[in-house]
């Protein structure tokens, strides 16, 4: 892959997603760091990257080779151009509300930075991808949605939303042997719905290993993990939530599954007809108190 290729890729995550299958496991550990440290690395020699993760600087080259480019310099150069093209999308917006950063409150800056992220979101959600989601949500009847720490309140709102609807939501909220039993009636006529950001771990795996393995489509809702378990995957909703050394916002995820709701809302009958008999119930409810 040359420097001109590079430059029409769209960010270095789409390499790795390309690529990351036929990596060794010691060029895998190369390909999470630069996942995980793309600013960073951006700027970095073949030698500075060797020394950050103990390795030889030989090493580096020829994963940049494995990678699919000519050359380490030609690998930076697309770290460079995705680096370049994040900083300048919402330049314009923070240098209007740069004072605000700095002067301002929590309560102000925490509304400035979602700001900033939601307004990547309109050029970073992949509308096609929201497409096929509402697509396979409205073709299954029963729903396994997984999350654990602060994703909790994501499968919350999902499992009563949905429920609602008239669908069938079993929610997947733990990281041990509890997940186990409700797995065991998972099939192919289901659907996953996953929400993972940051890193991979055990059990989110076997969770996705399993819904493959029982050819249960899936849906996952992530940041940077898609170039990593993108594959496993029907559709990937990409939610950024900002570099992954500040604090993570979850408006994002939050407004892509609201999206997605308030597209199946608007287009199954059987939604309104439940949440009409939602409504009759409360009265009903009401009257008995």
């Amino acid at each position: 892959m040359d420097v001109k290729d590079a430059e029409n890729k769209i960010d270095f995550n789409q390499v790795l997603t390309e690529q990351f299958d036929q990596l060794t496991k010691s060029e895998k550990r190369i390909a999470n760091f630069l996942r995980k440290h793309q600013e960073e690395c951006a700027f970095l020699s073949a030698a500075e990257l060797a020394g950050k993760l103990e390795l030889s600087e030989a090493t580096i080259v020829r994963f940049a080779r494995s990678m699919g480019f000519d050359s380490y310099p030609d690998m930076r150069k697309l770290l460079q151009n995705s680096y370049r093209q994040r900083v300048t999308h919402s330049a314009r917006l923070r240098g209007r509300l740069g004072d605000l950063r700095e002067t301002g409150d929590v309560f102000e800056k925490l509304v400035v930075s979602d700001i900033d992220y939601m307004t990547q979101a309109l050029e970073t959600v992949d509308r096609k991808e929201l497409e096929r989601a509402v697509e396979l949500i409205k073709n299954h009847k029963r729903l396994f949605v997984f999350g654990v720490g602060p994703s909790v309140s994501l499968v919350d709102l999902l499992e009563i939303r949905l429920t609602r609807f008239g669908y069938q939501v079993i929610p997947l909220k733990t990281g041990g042997r509890e997940i186990l039993d409700p797995l065991l009636s998972m099939t192919k006529e289901d659907l996953l719905f996953t929400i993972c950001f940051f890193d991979v771990f055990s059990t989110q795996q076997f969770v996705l290993d399993y819904a493959n393995e029982v050819q249960c489509p899936v849906i996952m809702l992530t940041d940077t993990l898609g170039s990593i378990l993108g594959k496993q995957a029907d559709v990937v909703l990409a939610a950024k939530r900002g570099p992954m050394s500040e604090f993570h916002s979850l408006v994002v995820p939050m407004t892509i599954i609201n999206t997605l709701l308030l597209s199946v809302a608007n287009e199954e009958k059987k939604v309104m007809e439940n949440l009409d008999r939602l409504d009759q119930l409360r009265e009903r409810f009401t009257k008995s108190q």
